[in-house]
């Protein structure tokens, strides 16, 4: 077992940015397998004596199977329910690592369940951490943000990129939300290729809306923020001058193993956060 609260906070990050990272480019899915051996390493070495460390060589995901697979029986939150599907997930993302292709639609079939053992280990390492489960433990700190001075194209650009559906825009010293559906709004009401070039600013005092932003505090528990964000995204800031440090959306709590048990993890991202057909 993975003893470190730190050790397992910082595994299960970089578990979370790979899988952004995939999300927007299938084809990075080797990224998030690395990052699901790194898990396993950690625990192999959390359980080996250091007399035996020497001795001990793992080759890669082969040698991680069982390590891993025993982890998540022992500490996930739902380990009956979630144990053999993780099992033959595990096995598959093995497969497909030693296969020789890794692009295309056997890459963005392999990104789908490399994310889903990704998840499985994500909720494992946050139970075992004993971590709060508040705003701090799930927000993204790299936040894209957009500006009054930027146009149309690039906000829709930035969204379209990075899978999102809101940008934080500060508009007269106060943080609204431009989201992708009232920008879709707009330019289907305005009905004009060349508003792509008009400036938010400008957009925004002819019709575009955006909406003043959700705020909750890091130290706020799941319930707590969800019922500040009513559904949508909201932010985080700090200091006298509201410093936007992260972004939290609805999403961010729905990353659990009943969702990648019923098979629709991927599709549960693209509807809730970014219907991004509106903006294509």
């Amino acid at each position: 077992m993975i003893k470190c609260k730190k050790e397992c906070l910082h595994l299960r990050k970089r578990l979370q940015e790979e899988r952004y990272k995939v999300l927007e480019d299938g084809e990075n899915w080797l990224t998030i397998v690395q990052a699901i051996e790194a898990v396993g390493k950690a625990i192999v070495l959390s359980q080996t004596k250091p007399t035996a460390l020497a001795k001990k060589r793992v080759n890669g995901l082969g040698d991680l199977i069982e390590p891993l697979q025993e982890f998540v029986k022992k500490h996930h939150p739902t380990a009956s329910q979630v144990e053999e599907d993780f099992k033959d997930l595990l096995e598959e993302v093995r497969q497909v690592r030693n296969a020789e292709v890794h692009t295309g639609a056997s890459a963005r079939a392999a990104a789908k369940i490399a994310t889903t053992v990704g998840i499985y280990l994500e909720d494992t390492l946050m139970a075992t951490s004993g971590a709060e489960k508040n705003v701090k433990a799930y927000i993204q700190k790299d936040v894209v943000r957009a500006y009054v001075w930027q146009n149309l194209d690039e906000c829709r650009r930035q969204m379209l990129i990075h899978s999102f559906s809101y940008l934080p825009i500060k508009v007269k010293n106060r943080w609204k939300m431009l989201s992708d559906a009232n920008l879709a709004k707009y330019l289907a009401d305005q009905n004009s290729n060349e508003l792509w070039k008009q400036r938010v600013e400008c957009a925004r005092q002819k019709g575009l809306k955006v909406e003043p932003a959700k705020e909750v505090k890091q130290t706020d528990s799941k319930k707590c923020a969800l019922k500040k964000m009513d559904g949508k995204a909201a932010i985080i800031t700090e200091g006298e001058n509201k410093d936007l440090v992260g972004i939290i959306t609805p999403f961010e709590w729905w990353v659990c193993a009943r969702l990648c048990q019923l098979g629709i993890f991927l599709i549960v991202k693209t509807c809730a956060t970014f219907p991004g057909f509106w903006l294509q």
